[in-house]
This record gives structure tokens, C-alpha cells and sequence, in this order.
């Protein structure tokens, strides 16, 4: 191989790729993220603060950077700016795998007004599931108050836990995914798929279901 190619090859970042930064672990997470400006690879540098986006959100989080790992290309990030539930919300320790992430940069003069319309897009986003997320607290609701046991005379008992169980479990479902985006429609993670296994094993073992099928 000519030296030309070696030069080469060298300026070919890959994710997982390691380089110390002021002292400390710095690990490549994307090796060609787009920006306005242009293309460049995006780092994620332990012990500092810094702003990131993933695929399939539509925020910007802001967290510190406690770990870089070049084995397994993931990043532990402690959220210090982000959802209010879940697993990236304000406080919590999460690890990310490199391929997630969209940008990743230290934060800037020109930060605040990326962070505000993330906001800003991310509020449009839940008004859109207001009367949704409304009706199902009023159905939980419907779950606890004194017509419960009316309920059950009406529908059956059976029919009543069922529906209640088949509720609960569909609603995880459901913040798992608002949580994760779009990205868990081609990429579910493990946590999701064992939570739509569960729900479709419920709703397979309705009593109505069964009857029919008996």
C-alpha cells in the first residue's frame, strides 16, 4: 500500500473511532452527520455537558457526558435538560447506542434558539395527542370510581378485568413508543417488543375470544 493510501484511509473516520480531548475520552458517534454548513463526524467527550439530538426525536437533550464505550459504541449520558417521564427525562442515567445520535456538539451562542424550536415543535406535537391522552385518562378514571362494580354486572366480570388489563398494558405500549419516536417502528428495542408480546398474548386471551373459538 503507498503512503498516499494510508494518509488516506486514516482521514476515514468509523463510529467507535477514539481520540483524547483536553485530556480526556473523546469517542466518534457519527463518522458523517449533515449540518447546514456541510458534512463533518459528530464526538462525544467524557466529563463535559453537551447538546444532542437522536434519530426519531424531534428535541434537542442536553445531558453529561459520563462514559464513552468503544466496544459496545454507546454513550452514558446523565440527562441534565430533556423529557419530563421516561427513560431521557431530567435526572436519569441512560446508555445510547452511537448510531442514535444526529448531532452531538458542545453548547454554543447559537444553542438556545435550536433548543427553543425543538420545544416549540415537540409542544405542536403533544397538542396533537391532547383529547387522546384526555380520553384515556377518563377511561382510567372510569376504572376506579364507583361504577366499577355496575360495570362488571353489565359486561361481566371476566370481560371487565380483561378489558381493564388489555387498558394498562396498551397505554405502556403507547408512552414506550411516544418515547422512542419513529425509530422504533424499523429498530423496536427489546424493552418495546416484550411489551407488544405481552399486550398480544392479553388480547388473544379475551373471554369473548375464547368463547368463539371454543
Amino acid at each position: 500500500m503507498q503512503v498516499s493510501q494510508v494518509l488516506e484511509s486514516k482521514l476515514i473516520l468509523k463510529v467507535g473511532e477514539m481520540r483524547l480531548w483536553r485530556g480526556g475520552r473523546s469517542m466518534c458517534v457519527n463518522s458523517r452527520a449533515h449540518y447546514a454548513g456541510g458534512i463533518g463526524p459528530l464526538w462525544a467527550s467524557e466529563g463535559v455537558e453537551l447538546e444532542f439530538s437522536l434519530f426519531g426525536s424531534n428535541r434537542y437533550y442536553r445531558g453529561y457526558c459520563r462514559r464513552v464505550d468503544p466496544i459496545t459504541k454507546t454513550v452514558v449520558m446523565t440527562i441534565t435538560q430533556g423529557n419530563t417521564w421516561g427513560s431521557l427525562s431530567q435526572g436519569t442515567s441512560v446508555c445510547i447506542s452511537a448510531n442514535r445520535f444526529s448531532r452531538c456538539h458542545l453548547p454554543d451562542a447559537d444553542l438556545p434558539s435550536l433548543v427553543d424550536a425543538a420545544q416549540i415543535k415537540e409542544a405542536e406535537i403533544n397538542a396533537k395527542h391532547a383529547f387522546i391522552d384526555l380520553s384515556l385518562e377518563e377511561l382510567e378514571r372510569g376504572f376506579k370510581n364507583e361504577q366499577a362494580e355496575n360495570m362488571k354486572k353489565l359486561i361481566g366480570s371476566d370481560n371487565y378485568q380483561w378489558f381493564h388489563s388489555a387498558f394498562v398494558e396498551y397505554n405502556k405500549l403507547r408512552i414506550m413508543a411516544v418515547e422512542a419516536g419513529s425509530w422504533y417502528i424499523d429498530h423496536p428495542s427489546k424493552a418495546i417488543n416484550k411489551q407488544r408480546n405481552k399486550l398480544i398474548k392479553l388480547i388473544n386471551s379475551n373471554p369473548e375470544t375464547s368463547k368463539n373459538k371454543g
